[in-house]
Order: C-alpha cells, then structure tokens, then sequence
C-alpha cells in the first residue's frame, strides 16, 4: 500500500466517525422542532363543537381550558380569565415538558341579559407581563 492510499483510507474513517458521532448527537442530544405550548378550550364532550352559545341567565355553564407542554422544559402557566378587561379568575399550573392539563372552568358571569358577550382567556409563561396565548368564547345571555 502506498502512502497516499493510507492517508486516503485515514481521512475517509475519520469522517465516518465524525459522521456517526454528529448523528448520534442530533438524534439524542439535539432539540429538534419549534417550543411552543397548546393552549385551547373544549366542551363538556371534549369537542370545539358544542360551547354555550346561548345561556340562560343567571344559570353556570363549563367549559373545559386545556393546556399541552411543548417547550421542551417545565414552565409555570397562569391563566387569567377576564370580562369587559376586569379579571374574574386566576389560576397558576406547572406542568413539566410534554405534560398536559385539562381543568373545568364554570362560566356564571351570566347575570346581565346581552348577546355577543366575550370572555378573553389568557396564557401566560413563567412571570411575563405580556399574554403568551389568548383565546376567546363569545355567547348570549338570554
């Protein structure tokens, strides 16, 4: 074997192991796709097809706030509900990656007659100021 031939034959092993080395690390170490987290609402079916739209006054109807862990560390969550921008409920979870919640919540905000009334739910991570994640349920009180 020539010198040339073993240089070849060192430098074509040592990017094999290179190789093998990065694909062992981006297959366990790395930290593929995006962070984010689920935040969402469902029904008493577990459905988004059936929330109270029309509600009788001064009756309590739920809902169910699910939130799915997907930032790939343990995050602190508090959720703030409000009506006409006043809070009207607070509630912090911890959830570590990947875990999921799902928790009643009993909308009797329902005194007041009026259609196209809003509830604003929102998210927020760790101790930001800002919402991370806002939804919306409108209904009629009648």
């Amino acid at each position: 074997m020539t010198q040339l031939n073993k240089i070849v034959k060192g430098v074509l092993l040592a990017i094999l192991i290179i190789s093998i080395i990065l694909v062992i690390y981006l297959v366990v170490f790395h930290n593929p796709g995006q962070d984010y987290t689920e935040f969402y609402i469902v029904d008493h079916n577990n459905n988004t097809t059936d929330f109270p739209i029309n509600i009788t006054q001064n009756s309590v109807e739920k809902i169910y706030i699910g939130i799915t862990n997907q930032e790939h560390q343990d995050i602190n969550y508090t959720i703030e509900i409000k009506k006409n921008n006043k809070t009207i409920f607070t509630d912090v979870k911890s959830l570590k990656d990947k875990e999921n919640i799902q928790f009643p919540y009993y909308m009797d905000q329902t005194k007041n007659k009026g259609i196209n009334q809003t509830i604003n739910i929102e998210l927020y991570k760790n101790d930001e100021n800002n919402p991370y994640r806002t939804l919306f349920l409108r209904y009629n009180v009648i």
